[in-house]
């Protein structure tokens, strides 16, 4: 071989290392730089995060529509039925940690049938050691089971009659709760039942409220109650719980001289495919003038699956108010329906159908007259709803 070819040749593997080299290291550069780019994208939850797990948004929210045929028995009215489309509910919440895990927040939005834009929810929470925690802001006040348990985990399409009747609703207070493997507690110092979204010389509000709710279970895992049914193969769950409530008012501006007391006692229990809650509500109401009113109610309600995704229930509720009100008659209602969960053991899409019959005069008891329940204002002995309902959870 000449020199010139060896020469020649000993060139073109030089060159040939040396893109190769060049190429290797471009090559380290971009899986670098694209690592740096994973690593930084893994770090942000979202436009807000800007570390790891010190900021966090999750957006969530339901829809529930429905359409209702009531009938009326009523003389007094010229059209005795009503049927139509109903968006009951459009909920959107916006809820995560800040600082750390044990920082959190919750923000939840309803939007009314109008298309208003209603604030339900805005608190804080901080979890603390040993199983303490500490809540502020506008929420539930811990008193009725069936109405701290969400609207899309019900039994049913809608809460009872007589929830409705006594519903504490949401304040603005602070809570301090405790859950251990048995055993926990909520206590709450708020504005008192029913005064969310009021200042503070609202005259919706209380003086004062003092709430407390205790819960006892001898069986199952304490997210079991964040519904009221249990899915076929759940393990058996057994729970009672009671509330004290009491809120007075009339000695700083614009609040109403009422004192008001409560108290709840409910059971619950759930097995594979299977559910039953009963529970009892009474309150006194004792305004500086007049009469106090003792009021009363109960319910009862059960389901059980006839199939992997068919669940048929019934619910049986009464409310007893005072002899002393001018509206003194009880009144009660049964519902009996079925549910198809589209997702198997699950309620992020599910189909309800339900009949509901008020047996008693609305005009002639304390239960309040709503299109959601639904009961109509009638001075008619009875009332009956076909209700349909489809949810979906996002």
């Amino acid at each position: 071989m000449s020199r010139t070819k060896s020469l020649f040749l000993i060139a073109g593997a030089a060159l040939g290392l040396g893109a190769s080299a060049m190429a290797q290291t471009n090559l380290d550069q971009s899986r670098s730089y694209s690592n740096e780019l994973l690593a930084d994208a893994a770090g942000r939850t979202s436009a807000l995060a800007e570390t790891p797990r010190t900021f966090t948004v999750d957006v969530h929210g339901f829809l529930q529509f429905r359409y209702i045929w009531t009938q009326l028995d009523d003389d007094n009215l010229d059209d005795d039925t009503a049927t139509g489309f109903q968006n009951p509910r459009t909920v959107l919440t916006v809820s995560g940690n800040i600082i750390n895990e044990n920082w959190g927040y919750f923000v939840r939005f309803n939007f009314d049938q109008e298309g208003g834009a209603l604030l339900e929810d805005a608190y804080g929470t901080y979890k603390m050691d040993n199983g303490w925690n500490l809540m502020w802001g506008q929420f539930k006040l811990p008193i009725l089971r069936e109405e701290l348990v969400d609207d899309k985990f019900q039994l049913t399409a809608e809460r009872s009659s007589m929830d409705g009747a006594f519903s504490q609703g949401r304040s603005q207070g602070v809570q301090i709760g405790y859950e251990g493997e048995a055993f926990r507690f909520m206590g709450a110092f708020s504005d008192g039942v029913r005064s969310a979204n009021s200042d503070y010389t609202s005259g919706s509000e209380a003086d004062f409220g003092f709430t407390g709710r205790v819960e006892w279970k001898w069986a199952g895992d304490w997210k079991q109650a964040r519904d009221m049914t249990s899915f076929p193969g759940a393990d058996y769950f057994g729970m009672v719980g009671g509330a004290l409530h009491y809120q007075s008012g009339g000695d700083t501006i614009g609040t109403p001289d009422t004192d008001l007391w409560m108290a709840t006692i409910d059971a619950t229990m759930e097995g594979a495919g299977w559910n039953v809650y009963a529970a009892g509500v009474i309150t006194n109401i004792d305004p500086s003038t007049g009469s106090d009113f003792q009021d009363m109610g109960f319910l009862i309600q059960g389901g059980f699956f006839v199939a992997p995704q068919w669940e048929l229930f019934g619910r049986f509720d009464m409310t007893m108010p005072d002899d002393d009100r001018s509206g003194t008659d009880d009144f009660s209602a049964i519902t009996l329906g079925v549910n198809h969960y589209v997702v198997p053991e699950s309620h992020v899409a599910k189909a309800t159908i339900e009949l509901i019959y008020f047996i008693d005069t609305p005009g002639n008891s304390i239960n309040p007259t709503s299109t959601l329940v639904p009961l109509l204002p009638s001075d008619a002995d009875s009332e009956w709803s076909i209700l349909g309902q489809f949810q979906l959870v996002f």
